[in-house]
């Protein structure tokens, strides 16, 4: 079991699943289950877009991927957040943070967690093209690449 969710792939884990059901069964009276069948290779929009800022950061830099340091991939983020706003203005990009001490107030990028799906998969949209054009191909994984499929 992980999280809200089991992977039933052996005798032993299917079985272990029908206990645990068995017990939620008895315990809350009322259970919905949701399945997929096969291999659910599937990474969630905002772990995709991280793990492409690293392999951006690294092609721009000319270094392993693994090499990069947090503060480069910081950099990737800020820049690519930047350039974006730049060309969209999407006022959903900023955030205007508020000192609750002092009262002061700065303008500021809003985290990727922060952003809703369409947002998200416009900004990814936008960051495989960018990349494309310095040269280097991020690959479609998980939602946003179901997505994609979606919208053509």
């Amino acid at each position: 079991m992980q999280g809200d969710f089991y992977i039933c792939d052996s005798k032993a884990t299917h079985k272990n699943f029908i206990q645990h059901s068995e017990r939620l069964q008895e315990e809350h009276k009322y259970i919905t289950y949701t399945w997929r069948i096969g291999a659910d290779r599937s990474i969630d929009q905002n772990k995709l877009v991280h793990i492409w800022f690293g392999e951006y950061a690294a092609h721009l830099l000319n270094k392993n991927v693994k090499s990069v340091t947090r503060g480069e991939i910081e950099g990737m983020k800020r820049h690519c957040k930047k350039k974006f706003y730049a060309e969209t203005r999407h006022p959903w990009l900023v955030i205007v943070r508020i000192d609750p001490k002092s009262g002061e107030t700065a303008r500021d990028f809003d985290s990727t967690r922060a952003y809703k799906v369409g947002e998200m998969y416009e900004f990814m949209t936008w960051l495989q093209g960018q990349a494309a054009f310095d040269g280097l191909a991020l690959e479609s994984k998980g939602d946003f690449a179901k997505r994609q499929r979606n919208d053509k």
